[in-house]
């Protein structure tokens, strides 16, 4: 079995943990491969509004395990394939991804949630009469209750790049959990890991306040 990339995501998001877990919001250029016919293989691709990208998880490390520990589990590890961890059999992903214009060799897509420089294996067409099923079941999924945390943000986190991830992360569980880098702080409040950054919060009542925040073990004014 031989896979050889069609082309590569060019993103401002050039490290894992400015992604958010599932496509939100940015935009992102797929460039094509020259020398193999794509721009013949575009052809009729931007009369649709929406396209799948199967591709590679190249920063994974080949490594995997059964069970993992998802972001949204409150109770446990889960079996690998009933989640969409990076950490799998085969290191393949997939999305259904806006699709902005096609210049020539290059495809400006909208939200999504690959890091900067994935190789795309391939490209398709998102069908909604095929490939949308909404009201299907969400196995373990349906279990996790929704928060209703209101995520207020100092001053000094208003104004970082990364302030609508957090509170995109904050506003679905602010709770201590490994997976998704928040753990509790010995002087009562709890702190937020995204890439080198730390923000740290509060929790009164339903309201998380987010105070600070680090860089590299720097304070942020």
């Amino acid at each position: 079995m031989n896979l050889e990339p069609i082309g590569v995501l060019r993103s401002s998001a050039v490290f894992l943990g400015a992604l958010p877990r599932q496509p939100q919001a940015g935009e992102g250029v797929v460039e094509l491969v020259p020398g193999r016919h794509l721009d013949h293989a575009v052809h009729d691709l931007p009369g649709f509004s929406r396209i799948w990208l199967i591709w590679w998880f190249h920063r994974s490390k080949g490594e995997w395990r059964p069970k993992v520990l998802p972001p949204r589990s409150r109770c446990g590890r889960k079996g690998v394939l009933a989640t969409r961890s990076p950490h799998r059999p085969n290191p393949l992903g997939i999305s259904a991804v806006p699709l902005l214009r096609v210049e020539g060799l290059r495809l400006w897509i909208g939200a999504h949630d690959l890091v900067d420089g994935t190789p795309i294996l391939d490209i398709k067409p998102y069908l909604p009469r095929y490939d949308s099923f909404p009201n299907e079941r969400e196995g373990w999924l349906a279990q996790v209750e929704a928060g209703s945390w209101q995520v207020e943000l100092g001053p000094v986190v208003q104004g970082l790049e990364l302030a609508e991830r957090v509170r995109a992360i904050l506003a679905e569980d602010p709770l201590p959990h490994r997976a998704r880098r928040i753990h509790a702080m010995p002087d009562g409040r709890l702190r937020l890991g995204i890439g080198f950054w730390r923000f740290f919060y509060r929790i009164e009542g339903a309201r998380v306040l987010v105070e600070s925040a680090l860089f590299k073990g720097l304070k942020v004014d």
